[in-house]
């Protein structure tokens, strides 16, 4: 089945409202279970025979607070007096060895492993070790495994440096944001621009090269000078793979506040002009040294492709995230486990997974959704991997929407897939939307269900009318 794409020439703007969300959590409504281990037990399918699914570790720390950052979650001081960290790997340990005593887990096959948080690399080299050990002990892991530590330069002492290179961690993504201390001090980074080139440097020395960076622009006070400068960054380091996130302000948080008081400078407006053409010298510079946009927001040389995404959200495979703030999927269902650090080490204690809040279980219709909306973080739909999975044509099954999108000139369509054109790219998340189920829409209550993380700007999303951004 085709369809012919019109002239959209004249089509400047497709929706009345651009979402500027790097992408979707769905479905985003969850409520509040009281008995949480029960519910998974119960409806986890947790005695099914296991498949391939990645893994998620939360680390709930971090040194300070990022004065735009929604997750915070605790501050762990490097004195720790009280032995915070000890005590909470203790927990995450014998959680993972309880998760890990159930079929579907012990039978299932680990891709990809993300230690993230907080701040991943916060943990002490022995209690990385502890970790690191305890989860191949655990789980079946697939021989060409992804082990992502997720972190901070200023954590990499020496001795953690010589561990990591020389463990089963085989790849680090470091949050950099940017090199220039100017602008680190304006958003309240805890980020050192030297001490992150001296720990890339170090990696590098050792023969560990799979370091990933996060950059943020359009920050309070960026300029795009001081964005070419990040980017040339990228390219003198020899970085493999690095995303770049549009820095985003968060109702109530304290640069919300300094913003207001007129203490910092308001940032440029998503479709203001700098802003493009800070997208364009990322592209450019991209095309230039050899890397490719495969996903939104991702640029990878050949071969440096995050496997944790690829798997969750490309194969969409089942996610077990373990410890404060983390999202499962399983078993048709989304769980969460709430930030409440304490409630999390008391429940592993008493032997109980700390599940907080759920999804209603999701039809096929909404797997459907959901699977299209993830894959399409890479721009395409495989019509022969969907038919695989669901035992249905992708465009008999959404046939007004591929429509409606191919018409538009932000899809094109095939005998083998479905592909979102340069048009469709830039208004990526709308298109996204174009696949939210009617039910979700205009969902005003589910702000007033716990909700932390990414989940929140997802019910905010959701709190609208799809007229609001979608159009009639």
């Amino acid at each position: 089945m085709s369809f012919i794409k019109r002239d959209v020439e004249s089509e400047i703007r497709p929706y009345p409202n651009k979402c500027h969300l790097p992408f979707i959590l769905y479905p985003p409504s969850m409520h509040k279970v009281d008995d949480g281990h029960q519910f998974v037990v119960q409806n986890g399918g947790l005695d099914e025979k296991g498949k391939d699914f990645v893994l998620y570790l939360s680390v709930p720390f971090c040194r300070v607070r990022c004065k735009a950052c929604p997750y915070f979650i605790d501050i762990l001081s490097r004195e720790d007096r009280k032995g915070k960290e000890d005590i909470y790997v203790d927990a995450l340990l014998k959680d993972i060895e309880h998760w890990a005593s159930y079929r579907r887990w012990k039978t299932g096959c680990v891709r990809a492993i993300y230690l993230g948080g907080g701040t991943g690399s916060i943990l002490k080299t022995s209690n990385l070790k502890r970790v690191v050990d305890t989860v191949f002990n655990s789980f079946h892991v697939a021989d060409d495994y992804c082990f992502t530590l997720e972190g901070n330069a200023k954590d990499f002492d020496d001795e953690k440096i010589e561990y990591v290179a020389s463990s089963r961690i085989n790849r680090v993504s470091l949050g950099v944001q940017s090199f220039q201390p100017e602008v680190l001090r304006v958003v309240g980074s805890p980020h050192a621009a030297e001490q992150s080139i001296e720990v890339i440097h170090k990696f590098q020395a050792r023969g560990f090269n799979d370091i990933q960076l996060d950059l943020m622009f359009n920050m309070p006070e960026h300029t795009i000078e001081v964005w070419r400068r990040d980017l040339q960054k990228i390219v003198d380091l020899d970085i493999p793979h690095f995303t770049v996130y549009l820095y985003r302000l968060h109702e109530g948080t304290p640069q919300d506040r300094l913003i207001r008081e007129g203490k910092v400078s308001p940032m440029h407006h998503p479709e203001n002009l700098v802003v493009k053409s800070m997208i364009k010298e990322v592209s450019d510079l991209a095309k230039a040294f050899g890397f490719n946009m495969y996903m939104v927001d991702h640029f990878a040389k050949p071969g440096f492709e995050n496997k944790y995404n690829h798997w969750s959200w490309k194969i969409y495979t089942d996610a077990l995230a373990i410890g404060p703030g983390a999202y499962s999927y399983f078993g048709g269902y989304r769980f969460g486990t709430n930030k409440d650090i304490d409630g999390y080490i008391t429940d592993v204690n008493a032997g109980r997974f700390r599940i907080n809040t759920v999804t209603e279980r999701m039809t096929l219709q909404i797997e459907k959704e959901r699977y299209v909306i993830f894959t399409l973080l890479y721009y395409v739909v495989d019509r022969s991997a969907y038919q695989e999975k669901f035992s249905s044509d992708f465009v008999d099954d959404f046939k007004e929407i591929v429509a409606h999108l191919v018409d538009r000139g932000l899809a094109s369509v095939d005998e083998t897939e479905f592909r979102l054109t340069s048009f469709g790219i830039e208004w990526h998340s709308n298109v996204l939307l174009e696949f939210f189920n009617s039910v979700f829409w205009g969902d005003e209550e589910a702000l007033q269900e716990p909700n932390w993380a990414m989940n929140v700007p997802m019910v905010e999303l959701s709190a609208h009318k799809r007229e609001y951004w979608l159009g009639k």
